[in-house]
């Protein structure tokens, strides 16, 4: 009986972080597929660029959230201490990940894993992930680009938690590790778009915004 619902959260885990609320939210809201605009993307960066800032960190929002919420549900009900949840957190999180990434509802299609990553970092290991938040601000501020934020982002979860949990657990930080590499080969095209000259950049849009502005 544990076994079987430990096995059922991770399948839970996977299901709910296969909701995709960057096509559901802009088909709600705007009417909009979010599929056929912009870098088509169903993430928050592609939400916040065709739905607008508020729908779209509500999009990042919901995307974080589903990559904590089995592993909150888990530490709330004790389900670890009563034997119906594996030890290692992480798993779950794991699923919720596989979840956004490969969505069962998008014919094993999703986003690029960035913020229900970490969704699942902020739940297991808070300090490595509000380091990489400041990362990511400060890259995008001073760069426009969201695929080098997340890039630098990744590193320093990976980076941080390698110096603060190498020595207690090891499996973590090879599975952070692994989770870096596939958010790097999840922007694999970002970086081709880079190179070329041609990748959506926020800080050009706002200063294109601001012309235009003036024009009027």
């Amino acid at each position: 009986m544990e076994l079987f619902i430990q096995i059922l959260l991770l399948v839970i885990s996977y299901l709910i972080g296969s909701i995709p609320f960057g096509l559901i939210i802009g088909k709600v809201f705007k009417n909009v597929d979010i599929r056929e605009h912009g870098s088509k993307s169903i993430g928050s960066t592609n939400a916040i660029r065709v739905l607008g800032k508020p729908l779209g960190f509500t999009v990042f929002a919901l995307d974080v959230f589903k990559g904590a919420f089995i592993i909150i549900i888990i530490r709330l009900f004790g389900l670890v201490e009563k034997g119906y949840a594996f030890d290692f957190l992480l798993f779950y999180g794991i699923a919720a990940i596989l979840g956004h990434g490969f969505s069962i509802y998008l014919k094993f299609k999703g986003g690029k894993i960035v913020a229900t990553s970490l969704g699942v970092v902020l739940a297991l290991t808070p300090i490595p992930a509000i380091l990489c938040l400041i990362v990511f601000g400060i890259t995008i501020k001073l760069t426009g680009y969201s695929a080098l934020g997340s890039t630098f982002a990744a590193f320093t979860v990976v980076i941080s938690t390698f110096i603060m949990n190498w020595q207690n657990d090891k499996l973590l930080c090879i599975l952070y590790a692994l989770m870096g590499c596939l958010i790097l080969i999840k922007h694999r095209k970002n970086y081709v778009r880079l190179l070329n000259g041609t990748e959506n950049c926020f800080k050009k849009k706002k200063q294109i915004n601001t012309e235009e502005k003036k024009a009027e």
